[in-house]
């Protein structure tokens, strides 16, 4: 059993009898850290394969913790012809070696025959589930297998029927591989930042400044060769997203970092009302990009302030106040309704009167009673407000 254990933990097979096989097909492998405990695996075939996973071995390590070393179990399988183990005790003890704490993991399928395609794009393979965080800035994906091998013995390899496709010369993709060396200098690819989460973000609010800008306000928690945010809009939140600003990235970072940038003069003042959507595009160095969850900011033509009317109870008349943000050239219709949902009075007036106007309420077909009074600006609702009349 150990012996065949060892043969899985060296070789990533892909067996398909109508399989011919380019020579220029090569696959490449990265690892990345997809959130404070976890990691993903991906291999990335420069053109597209198919066939059946026989087996695969996974090697990863952190900086030695000592006693505070992690547990590592499978979190999420994507390959769905294997079944993933760690060998007897390697999760919960790994090998140490060199001031770093090494974890071995196999996938067989059984046999099963099931096929499975691997594409271009970056393909996640394995999700690994850490107890804890001790180590993990320095988390790598191991060229070799000192858990259960010699010097020289490679983990990664991809093999269709028979012939290797494995990109030895450039075996990992990312930002910072090292070349290929052996066990005391493994080679590896540190934690990269893929379209999964380039930045880890803690919080992202959108917020009024004045009557016509908005404040964008965010903070991620870390940063993996982050490039620039994209700050982008939408009067929907789902499609006609536009570019408005472009805010470089610190970078790299495993501490909190604000960020803060100003939409100006996004609302004019015209329309009653305008809803914004705001979302955010982190950009890693390689292009790749992760997009923040949507937000949203409502304006007003009143802006922070509020219609107001009085006196209310009201006798022959009452005066209104509509405080407008664009006053110039706007048009209020005003529609003082009753109980049955008859217009009883209507009148229109000019925005820049708005600011103080005195409706009088001296005709015969207002009596006493209550009314709502339809604030309309330009057609479009802007506001409703209650009217008592007293006689």
């Amino acid at each position: 059993m150990k012996n065949r254990i060892l043969l899985l933990v060296t070789t990533l097979c892909f067996i398909g009898s109508s399989m011919n096989v380019a020579a220029q097909t090569s696959t490449r492998a990265t690892i990345v850290n997809t959130s404070p405990n976890r990691a993903s695996i991906y291999t990335k075939p420069n053109s597209n394969l198919s066939g059946v996973v026989a087996d695969m071995g996974i090697t990863i390590s952190i900086p030695d913790q000592g006693v505070g070393n992690p547990v590592v179990t499978v979190d999420s399988n994507y390959i769905g012809s294997l079944i993933w183990e760690a060998p007897s005790g390697v999760n919960s003890n790994p090998k140490i070696l060199g001031g770093r704490a090494y974890y071995t993991f196999i996938g067989t399928n059984n046999n099963s025959g099931t096929v499975t395609n691997w594409t271009t794009g970056n393909n996640k393979a394995i999700t690994l589930l850490f107890s804890n965080n001790n180590g993990l800035a320095g988390l790598q994906l191991n060229d070799e297998s000192p858990t259960y091998g010699p010097t020289g013995l490679m983990y990664f390899s991809i093999n269709l029927e028979t012939a290797d496709v494995t990109d030895y010369n450039q075996k990992f993709y990312g930002n910072n591989p090292l070349p290929v060396n052996n066990l005391n200098t493994p080679s590896f690819v540190g934690a990269q930042s893929l379209s999964i989460l380039p930045a880890f973000l803690q919080d992202f609010n959108v917020n009024k400044r004045g009557d016509t800008d908005a404040d964008l306000i965010w903070t991620t928690a870390q940063e993996q060769n982050v490039s620039h945010f994209i700050l982008e809009r939408s009067h929907n939140g789902n499609n006609g997203w536009q570019k408005f600003a472009e805010v470089k990235a610190k970078g790299n970072s495993n501490t909190l970092t604000k960020y803060s940038y100003t939409d100006v003069k996004v609302f004019d003042g015209v329309a009653a009302s305008k809803i914004v959507f705001y979302r955010i595009r982190a950009i890693d160095m390689d292009g790749q990009e992760k997009i923040f969850p949507v937000r949203s900011i409502r304006f007003s033509a009143t802006g922070s302030k509020n219609i107001s009317l009085y006196p209310n109870p009201a006798k022959e008349g009452f005066t209104l106040s509509i405080p407008l943000v664009n006053p110039v050239g706007s048009k209020i219709r005003l529609n003082l309704i009753n109980r049955l949902g008859q217009v009883v009075h209507a009148r229109e007036i000019n925005g820049v009167s708005a600011s103080n106007y005195y409706y009088d309420i001296k005709t015969p077909g207002v009596i006493s009673g209550e009314y709502m009074l339809q604030i309309l600006l330009d057609n479009e609702l802007l506001d409703t407000k209650k009217v008592i009349v007293q006689r």
